[in-house]
């Protein structure tokens, strides 16, 4: 006889599965961490600190370091003031030893973001939590083991940082805009307000990408309060302005003129229309079948959670489409620039978005048809077996998609098989005594020949004035360094 599996039973085991799945799945990721070392812009823009911290400077020396960078760079080279900031504050400009805080910081920053955003959404709506976590862990899950560019996604400062970091500084500024929305105390109304204004400031001098996103979002949900008569507070217009003024400041910075000679973008009109036509693209290449696995997850608790809602939802092709258009919006910016969609570590943050814009819609459209009575299914009194053997069958999928998409291409088994390989190690061994040769005054020196796929070479050249030599050189305080001729 078939026995009755409780809803409250399932929501919890696949909590602890999909929450231990991703502990686990995390392990040689962070492994591999420890073999991992600066790269590129990472000698350029931290230089100025480096050289501080290793003449003894306080923290009075290293900020006023950081804030001379952020000044050098706004007038030579790109007006982006928070992430040159940040930027300048890599791990190994403090300590060689510590640059593996690159894929903690990235990797604590995108997981605490993700499940602080979908709690706080869970929470204000009155949703089971315990179904936020899970949604949060399928989005993570995906979102970190079938990411675009792993390399340029949690191993390389300059670039996660600018890319991954500010991601999830997005979501917290969204979520603390709703904690601010629905606060009733003034005290928590203030904390939230700071915290806000202090993030509006940092989104505006980030990537553009997420810049732009931010402020178009933010500036569809103030029209939206308007629009329904809600509630707007003059805190959400004092936020708006506070992040269009930082976004302008970072636009007209002299050092952009600069940079975009070195370039040949797209039209306005151009851009907007390319960004549209690669975002319908993009969401087309990403949804395969692991992809469809996760929203299948997803979208079973949809069912349940929008069932009984109050809410109507009327417009699901509507929605969905201005979803995309807004979706859009973060590759305009890099069209506009330089005619592209980005290199790999700013499509990893379209690829991030990409799972919270297909939640948000699976929601919406569930909801509808709960609205429409269109599918009946009893979900509290589930048979165990049909249980057991739909989480087979979802698993199922998975492993297909896993298979279809390939298994080394995953970072969970990137890394793990690479770590088997010793090949991190390896690269590490390789680049230390390179680095090794030119403080020992060997300046001429060959590049890394053993490099994992998740890692890059030091990428210098034999021309002493290629822009990466030049970056290298200086950061050890030697005249010169040069690729050595095979």
């Amino acid at each position: 006889m078939q026995t009755k599996l409780d809803r409250k039973k399932i929501i919890t085991i696949v909590a602890i599965f999909l929450g231990a799945g991703l502990l686990l799945s995390l392990i040689p990721i962070i492994i591999s961490s420890f073999y991992s070392h600066p790269l590129a812009d990472d000698f350029g823009f931290s230089e100025k600190v480096n050289h501080v911290v290793k003449n003894g400077g306080g923290l009075f020396d290293i900020l006023s370091a950081s804030f001379q960078q952020v000044k050098d760079t706004y007038l030579d080279w790109q007006g982006t003031y928070a992430a040159i900031f940040v930027f300048s504050l890599q791990p190994a400009a403090f300590s060689e030893h510590i640059y593996f805080l690159t894929t903690f910081v990235m990797l604590t920053a995108l997981i605490a973001s993700t499940l602080f955003f979908v709690n706080t959404i869970f929470n204000i709506l009155g949703y089971d939590k315990k179904i936020g976590i899970i949604i949060s862990f399928v989005i993570l899950l995906l979102s970190i083991h079938f990411v675009v560019d792993k390399k340029e996604a949690f191993f390389w400062w300059n670039g996660s940082s600018y890319y991954t970091l500010f991601y999830s500084f997005s979501l917290l500024f969204f979520s603390i805009l709703i904690k601010l929305y629905y606060a009733e105390k003034i005290i928590k109304k203030v904390i939230f307000l700071i915290i806000s204004l202090l993030l509006a400031a940092i989104l505006g001098g980030g990537n553009y990408s997420t810049a732009l996103l931010t402020t178009v979002i933010l500036a569809f949900v103030i029209f939206l309060l308007i629009k329904h008569k809600k509630k707007i507070s003059l805190c959400y217009v004092m936020i708006f302005l506070i992040l269009i003024t930082g976004f302008v400041i970072s636009m007209i910075a002299p050092g952009n003129s600069v940079r975009a000679a070195t370039l040949t973008g797209e039209s306005p009109v151009k851009a907007i229309i390319h960004s549209v036509f690669y975002a319908v693209v993009y969401i087309a290449k990403w949804t395969g079948l692991a992809q469809l696995a996760g929203f299948s997850v997803i979208g079973f608790f949809a069912y349940i959670l929008t069932k009984n809602s109050k809410y109507k939802f009327q417009y699901p092709f509507i929605v969905f489409v201005l979803s995309v258009l807004v979706f859009a919006t973060q590759l305009t910016p890099p069209l506009y620039a330089m005619n592209s969609v980005g290199s790999g570590r700013q499509v990893n943050i379209y690829y991030y978005s990409y799972y919270i814009f297909m939640s948000f819609n699976i929601f919406y459209i569930i909801g509808w048809i709960n609205q429409k009575d269109i599918v009946r299914i009893r979900t509290k009194n589930i048979q165990k077996s049909f249980s057991v053997c739909t989480l087979l069958l979802t698993i199922g999928v998975f492993l297909c998609g896993c298979l279809n998409y390939g298994l080394h291409n995953i970072t969970f088994v990137d890394t793990l098989l690479a770590l088997k390989n010793s090949t991190p190690q390896t690269y590490s061994a390789e680049y230390l005594d390179r680095i090794s040769q030119i403080k020992n005054g060997n300046t001429t020196i060959s590049d890394i020949k053993t490099v994992p796929d998740f890692f890059s070479p030091l990428c210098i050249e034999e021309d002493s004035d290629f822009w990466i030599n030049k970056q290298i050189a200086r950061y050890y305080d030697v005249d010169k360094v040069t690729l050595k001729t095979e």
